[in-house]
This record gives C-alpha cells, sequence and structure tokens, in this order.
C-alpha cells in the first residue's frame, strides 16, 4: 500500500527536510534545512532545524517551514489568505462607507446616539433659534 502524502499541517519528524518560509534570525526565507528534534503540543509545534552551512536554530515555528516538495500547495494557500484578507478588508470599508452615508439623515444609527434624542435636539434648536 502506498504512503499517504502528508498535509500542509502535518507535523514533521526528525531528520525530514525543510525549507523557510520566512526569514528566521539571520537564516534567509527558503534556506534548505533538516529538522533535528520537534517538540510542542497540539498547534503550538516547534522544531530544531540544521541548516545549510552547519547552522542550528531552536524554537522555528510549524509556519515557518515547508516541505520542499509542497512549497506551491503553501504559496498557494498563503495566496489564498491574503485574497481573504483584502476581501474581508474591503468589505469592512464598504460597510463604513455606507455608514458614513447614513450618517447625514439623523437616524443615530452611525453616532450611536437614539435618533428620537437627535430629533428631539433638532426641534429644540429650532425653537431656540426661531
Amino acid at each position: 500500500m502506498a504512503k499517504k502524502a502528508p498535509e500542509l499541517d502535518t507535523p514533521f519528524r526528525r531528520g525530514e527536510k525543510v525549507l523557510t518560509t520566512r526569514n528566521v534570525d539571520d537564516i534567509e526565507e527558503g534556506t534548505e534545512g533538516r529538522v533535528q528534534l520537534t517538540n510542542g503540543l497540539g498547534n503550538w509545534r516547534r522544531y530544531w532545524v540544521k541548516f545549510d552551512g552547519d547552522l542550528i536554530r531552536g524554537q522555528v515555528s510549524h509556519e515557518d517551514l515547508v516541505r520542499p516538495d509542497q512549497l506551491e500547495e503553501w504559496l498557494a494557500r498563503e495566496e489564498a489568505k491574503s485574497q481573504a484578507a483584502i476581501a474581508t478588508e474591503q468589505a469592512a470599508l464598504d460597510t463604513a462607507a455606507e455608514s458614513d452615508d447614513d450618517s447625514g439623515s439623523g437616524n443615530g444609527v452611525a453616532s450611536r446616539i437614539p435618533a428620537h434624542l437627535l430629533e428631539r435636539s433638532k426641534a429644540a434648536k429650532a425653537r431656540l433659534l426661531g
């Protein structure tokens, strides 16, 4: 039976080859290394990695490493995350723009002042100013 290919979130094993996805201390993005030690619990996984040139770094996060054969999949996932963040930000900006449009109507939603109090204030000003 063929081995099942590991997923991106599958923990690394000792001796497994990895690439950095971000700069880790003085190790540049894309540097190849081997996992020397794994530790952590649940979603908090950290690794000691021996990089090219016999540089060893400890407490490297799982999010900072990827298997070389999964690099394209990781890049696609990161692109999807950034597109989702942009869409969320755009939706928030659109909502803010809509609430700014409503602020002139005096409905009190944008300013969090109830509409009946705004109307009462307008009526009092009109009475006092003539």
